[in-house]
């Protein structure tokens, strides 16, 4: 591959993101993949794994181009020849909340443009350990972590399996625009900043505005983790109530537990607005490794719907079938391929115009299956993607499935949630998923 790749759109609106959240005191804007492992690894073999893999695959020694060149102009990645892979780190604790706790703690941790991924180990008595594999989220998005996880962990012994070919690594969404002309690509963008500002005419509320005294820095999680059964009582419900449109379920219940959490601090808003990542990989065999491959589409409930399951199903279907009609999955694109053009200043004063600085309601997220099932020779227990906290609007919800079963990250920012609300969380979530009864009011959430 050659030495320079420019970032794609989604790419650099993650980095500027990244930037903006260092000015507002948090690590950055990186993401955790986490392997739960069903035995021990051997740390000298698992060091000399990650150097064949980094002299392997030039990506691995990607950092972000701070020539000046690199700084006036588009932000690249260029390949540093001469890096060797980051020692993985061990981590020993005791116990499964403090297991926990260690891997919310690195959510905390820098992972920088310069040094855009890393890998640590932790490692509890007598238990199996947990992969963490860290990286820039300008670097790859949930599903190419993914992959690039399961590759890492191939093969025998310190030896891999062969890498994608290097015109499967990559990917952007730009490619999509390649066949269309200047006329037709500033039309989609414009079409895209109307409907942006169009949902923008009614406001929107996050819960990291809904408290202003607090400076949420650093990510909390809880976790949901569905039974089989259950997983198979979600499914049921997605096939009668949601037309096997599953993310819809999911965004529904999330929201839910957002506007509660709203309601409970005396805000009502009139609608949320949630952007919803849609992979552009295709269904089966994609090989790609690095990239933000995929669009968003920004998706408005109203008060008056949000909490009428048919209404509810039937408003996000709507706007769906609205954002094919109108192309505006394309035309996301197009708006952040010509946004990577403009100086960082103007870029952030764009993006702070539709919703008064706010970025969403909250960021709900559904990357799929996972499909990493061994790592260095070990059978992987459990896995899934864990993202740090972006402030505003400081709440968010990554659902995943391994091994067929259902579960989801709740990230929110340190101080946002009371610990009794935070506890709550989880079960609230796990009802909505399920079409339980919703916890009581008192409840917080």
């Amino acid at each position: 591959m050659t030495s320079t790749v420019l970032l794609g759109g989604i790419d650099h609106f993650h980095l500027m993101n990244d930037r903006a959240m260092r000015a507002r005191g948090q690590a950055g804007n990186h993401c955790l993949y986490v392997l739960e492992l069903d035995g021990r690894l051997d740390l000298g073999r698992l060091a000399a794994r990650l150097e064949r893999a980094t002299r392997a695959l030039p990506e691995l020694r990607f950092r972000l181009d701070n020539s000046v060149l690199g700084r006036v102009g588009r932000p690249r990645w260029v390949v540093d020849h001469h890096r060797r892979a980051p020692e993985p780190r061990l981590h020993e604790v005791a116990g499964e909340r403090e297991r926990a706790a260690r891997i919310e703690a690195l959510l905390a941790e820098r992972i920088s443009g310069e040094r855009p991924w890393a890998l640590d180990v932790v490692r509890g008595a007598g238990e199996g350990d947990t992969v963490v594999l860290r990286h820039h989220h300008a670097l790859t998005d949930g599903r190419g972590a993914d992959r690039l996880a399961a590759w890492l962990g191939s093969g025998s012994g310190d030896a891999l399996d062969d890498p994608p070919l290097r015109q499967e690594r990559h990917d952007a969404p730009e490619r999509l625009l390649a066949a269309m002309g200047r006329d037709e690509r500033l039309a989609l963008a414009r079409a895209y900043k109307a409907h942006v500002l169009a949902l923008g005419r009614a406001p929107i509320l996050s819960l990291a505005r809904a408290c202003p005294g607090v400076r949420a820095a650093t990510s909390r999680v809880a976790r949901l983790a569905l039974s089989a059964e259950e997983t198979r009582a979600f499914d049921l419900r997605v096939r009668q109530r949601a037309r096997l449109a599953e993310t819809s379920l999911m965004l529904i219940a999330a929201a839910r537990l957002a506007d509660r959490a709203l309601v409970a601090r005396g805000f009502a808003p009139t609608h949320h607005v949630v952007p919803l990542p849609l992979s552009l990989d295709p269904k089966g065999g994609s090989r790609r490794l690095f990239g933000n491959h995929l669009t968003m589409v920004l998706l408005s409930l109203g008060r008056d719907e949000l909490y009428d399951d048919a209404r509810a199903v039937a408003r996000v279907a709507e706007q769906q079938r609205a954002m094919v009609r109108d192309r505006l999955d394309l035309a996301m694109i197009a708006a952040l391929d010509l946004a990577r053009w403009l100086p960082g200043p103007v870029y952030r004063w764009l993006g702070d115009q539709p919703f008064e600085g706010e970025l969403a309601s909250l960021i709900v997220s559904n990357p799929g299956a996972v499909t990493v099932d061994r790592f260095a020779g070990l059978p992987v227990r459990s896995a899934y993607p864990l993202p740090a906290v972006v402030t505003p609007p400081g709440f968010q919800v990554i659902f995943s499935r391994f091994g067929g079963r259902l579960s989801a990250s709740i990230v929110y920012g340190d101080g946002l949630l009371r610990p009794d609300e935070a506890a709550a969380m989880p079960g609230a979530l796990r009802a909505e998923l399920l079409g339980e009864p919703a916890p009581p009011a008192g409840g917080g959430v």
